[in-house]
């Protein structure tokens, strides 16, 4: 029946019939009302969860892809409900990562929030522009024509207003969606939105599973920014995987995968990274898993898919010389 009455509405708006289509829209959502009161057991039949996925598909609910071909192969799109995270060292090109992936989506028709709590909205507008422009560097004329691309899209910033407790930031991430109508939210990063004095372990754990609960109440995928454990030395970086990340770990147990990002640093001692690096999927559930070899250039703020060969040459050049 409410499958039925969703197709009859859908036809008259195409027809433009307004007033059929109010009535047999009021329709639709009395009888959704209905269907999820009834549900009154968390034991669910299959009936109860084929109907589910019926109205699923029938609202065109399903995975975002992220447009980027090489992600959405090695990851699969994001799906709604669900939590990822993007972990990586200090200065290892998560947040450029993700703006990447954001600005995609953003460009395909999906409304975006990054939420970023580390730099102004004007920051993360720079580094954006930065990619769009296809420029490290950008001037007033790159920033205008970044800006006549972005505003056309859903796109949205986050301008970081003070000092607010965790709880107080998701509810704030919760009444925008929801007003908004937000498809998908970036938060960057998780150490900025559970800093706290005393009990950080126990104000992760609480957060992470507010965000888990979050995205599965609003049906949209959340994409965390977070940090690993900084290493002991500065000159000595061991290779990373999902067990290195920061705090309690609960944000790793709660996502659907957590990607690892990491561009080993060069021997120079300057602390500057490698352009090619791998993207580690530490916790696969939809996608394929595995090691991805990205190259991040740093003169368009653009990541690639880079071959296990670019990375050797680049990693393990100089020691192969000093071994001969």
């Amino acid at each position: 029946m409410i499958t039925e009455i969703y197709d009859a509405a859908h036809n008259a708006l195409l027809e433009e019939d307004i007033t059929k289509f109010d009535n047999l829209y009021r329709q639709y959502l009395w009888y959704l009302k209905k269907f999820r009161s009834e549900i009154t057991s968390p034991a669910l039949t299959a009936e109860r969860v084929y109907e589910k996925i019926l109205l699923k598909r029938q609202r065109n609910i399903k995975p975002i892809p992220t447009g980027i071909d090489w992600w959405d192969e090695f990851a699969g799109p994001l799906r709604r409900g669900n939590t990822y995270v993007i972990a990586g060292y200090p200065g290892a090109g998560k947040t450029t990562l993700a703006l990447n992936l954001a600005w995609s989506m953003a460009k395909a028709g999906q409304k975006v929030w990054y939420y970023c709590m580390e730099l102004a909205s004007e920051e993360t507008f720079e580094v954006l522009a930065g990619h769009i422009r296809k420029k490290a560097v950008i001037n007033e004329q790159d920033e205008t024509l970044a800006y006549s691309q972005i505003q056309g899209t859903g796109f949205c910033f986050y301008e970081p207003s003070g000092y607010m407790v965790w709880d107080k930031r998701l509810e704030e991430i919760c009444d925008t969606v929801r007003k908004e109508n937000v498809e998908v939210v970036f938060i960057d990063n998780l150490g900025f939105l559970v800093r706290t004095l005393k009990n950080s372990y126990e104000t992760e754990q609480l957060a992470s599973a507010r965000i888990k609960g979050l995205s599965q109440e609003l049906e949209i995928p959340i994409v965390v920014i977070h940090h690993l454990r900084k290493p002991e030395s500065d000159h000595a970086e061991p290779e990373p995987n999902a067990h290195t990340m920061k705090g309690s770990g609960a944000i790793l147990a709660d996502a659907s995968d957590a990607f690892i990002l990491h561009h080993p640093l060069d021997e120079t001692g300057t602390q500057s990274r490698h352009a090619v690096g791998y993207l580690l999927s530490g916790k696969p559930r939809w996608g394929m898993g595995g090691k991805r070899y990205v190259r991040l250039d740093g003169a368009t703020r653009t990541y690639y898919p880079a071959a296990v060969i670019e990375y050797q040459k680049k990693n393990h050049g100089r020691k192969r010389e000093r071994e001969f």
